[in-house]
């Protein structure tokens, strides 16, 4: 029987979305359209940067949020993006025992990307970016022109976290609808299975394309137990190996996943799928996240008793998991 470990001495959360006003609200934004439809109670919670987030840390245990911007929004949105990452760095000033931030970045713009994660870290504080893992059109971020973001990211030390993006109507209607309702059509595309496809896909694209060799102190984080990658990740390199040039061999994806990528358990509360995440994963890279307010932070807490049941960690290893990976990586203390 395994041994009852202490919990953790405090928990510091990575995935936990808001909404900002600079970024627009309401119906008109299709994610939050989806979200009203989707999450109704959790919508609302998405623009409460105060009291209301802290009593649901405080109900669930946390000790420190990371916020970020929901995803599907901003990525075309500079001024917007800017104006939302005052926000963020004002929530913090007002918490700054309880609140950091990712800044969100406008994507579809690589420069006004790069120069807004600049500012974000140098004169807001914020400790890296969360961004949509691709484009609205689907495209992802291996392409040259990108390429000046992740040298500013790797010069900064700036973690980016690859957040799966939202799937248009179209993509719903073609590749998703079924003989079933559209909201389980719905969650096929996004959260049941095919944004976290969707999400790996983009990192294993910037490791094709040599984006870890030109940057080889890049630091990625992927949410949601390493969206699909783990349990992937030996046929994947095998794979990237043999039909690689040549003439331009790459870092082999294990050495990137070991050196290059940290991984949170964003919304996946089982020991079973955590257990399959560390058989591939070093412990020192594997990060606490509740997907608040999409998920319950409770929910979370008990994941992480659970954790403390099963034997798969140690207590050294468990605090680490709960908070002291995500200090190291992000320069914070909670």
């Amino acid at each position: 029987m395994a041994t009852q470990l202490a919990l953790p001495k405090k928990l510091i959360a990575l995935e936990e979305h808001s909404a900002l006003a600079s970024l627009g609200a309401g119906e008109s934004i299709p994610f939050y359209a989806h979200a009203h439809a989707t999450f109704p109670a959790a919508a609302a919670k998405l623009f409460d940067l105060g009291a209301g987030r802290l009593r649901d840390m405080d109900a669930g245990g946390i000790t420190l949020q990371v916020l970020s911007c929901t995803a599907g929004v901003g990525v075309g949105n500079p001024a917007g993006c800017r104006g939302a990452n005052d926000e963020l760095a004002a929530a913090v000033r007002a918490s700054p025992s309880r609140l950091a931030a990712f800044a969100v970045l406008p994507m579809a713009f690589p420069d006004a990307a790069a120069a807004e994660l600049e500012r974000a870290v140098t004169q807001l504080g914020c400790v890296g970016a969360l961004v949509d893992a691709r484009l609205p059109d689907g495209a992802h971020y291996d392409a040259p022109a990108y390429w000046p973001l992740f040298a500013a990211a790797e010069r900064l030390g700036a973690p980016l976290y690859l957040h799966p993006a939202p799937p248009s109507p179209g993509e719903v209607a073609a590749r998703y609808a079924g003989n079933y309702l559209p909201r389980v059509a719905a969650g096929l595309a996004s959260g049941g299975w095919a944004w976290h496809a969707d999400a790996g896909l983009g990192f294993l694209k910037l490791c094709a394309a040599g984006v870890f060799d030109a940057y080889p102190r890049l630091k990625v984080v992927l949410g949601h137990n390493g969206e699909m990658v783990p349990a992937m990740l030996d046929r994947a390199a095998r794979t990237l190996r043999k039909f690689g040039d040549a003439s331009h061999p790459r870092r082999g994806l294990r050495e990137v996943w070991d050196e290059n990528v940290w991984v949170t358990t964003s919304g996946m509360y089982t020991v079973e799928a955590f257990d399959m995440l560390l058989r591939a994963t070093k412990a020192e890279r594997i990060m606490f996240a509740t997907d608040y307010p999409y998920d319950d932070m409770r929910e979370a807490r008990e994941f992480v008793q659970a954790l403390a049941r099963s034997g798969l960690l140690t207590q050294e290893e468990l605090e680490d998991f709960a908070w002291r990976n995500a200090e190291r990586l992000l320069g914070i203390v909670a």
